[in-house]
């Protein structure tokens, strides 16, 4: 007998009882049959816990992965769902700076459709950000400022309350390794979701984070508008 069970073996008189012991964040089932004074054990089953997910999606960083990766636009909520799988997800915050309706008229109403089709993800929030205007050699461009930070404040800050057990980051931005360090000070997971081949990706996210997931094209199969 395995004597690390046989402090989990008690007399039961009748029907056989379900015990649970909590090992290394699994749950073991042991149901133990009585036969007089001698107590069987039957095997164990192993019971995967149920983490708390938040996902944290870098918007702008997801879009421009996606289409250098696999030239496909891709549906948020289905995504989403297939990283949560069978556990529970708390929340998405998906970070993004609005366009300026003056200056990108088409864009903008392009992209005040899309934030419609994200409104209707349930537990989905969009964290704006902004767009900062800058020139170059008589060129303007814009710069999205804002979201990287509001984005680490969430992960830290919600991994302080202990909100989530395992925190899913989408971005390849190696910026955020300062947070994901933080983040997983306070003890919980963080995984980089990362989108690209395994040489575009980011070193420093793979080097801090507890975990690296690899968007494959089979894991979008089913996932692509």
């Amino acid at each position: 007998m395995n004597p690390l069970l046989n402090h989990q073996f008690f007399h039961v008189k009748r029907k056989s009882p379900v015990i649970t012991n909590y090992l290394n964040g699994i749950v073991f089932v042991f149901l133990i049959k009585s036969m007089g004074s001698e107590r069987i054990p039957c095997y164990p089953m192993k019971v995967l816990m149920v983490k708390r997910v938040i996902i944290y999606i870098d918007g702008s960083n997801l879009y421009f992965s996606f289409k250098k990766r696999f030239n496909k636009k891709i549906d948020i909520e289905k995504f989403c769902m297939k990283l949560v799988g069978n556990n529970e997800l708390v929340k998405i915050n998906y970070y993004i700076a609005p366009l300026n309706q003056e200056t990108h008229p088409r864009q903008y109403s392009e992209q005040q459709k899309f934030f419609e089709e994200l409104g209707k993800i349930k537990k989905l929030n969009i964290v704006f950000g902004r767009l900062e205007k800058r020139k170059r050699d008589g060129k303007s461009y814009y710069v999205e400022k804002a979201s990287d930070v509001n984005l680490s404040l969430d992960l830290v800050l919600d991994a302080q309350k202990n909100l989530y057990d395992e925190a899913y980051l989408v971005s390849n931005d190696g910026d955020f390794y300062g947070a994901v360090k933080a983040a997983k000070d306070f003890g919980q997971e963080i995984v980089y979701v990362a989108i690209g081949t395994r040489k575009s990706v980011s070193h420093y996210l793979k080097k801090v984070a507890s975990r690296t997931f690899y968007i494959t094209d089979k894991f979008i199969l089913n996932c692509v508008l």
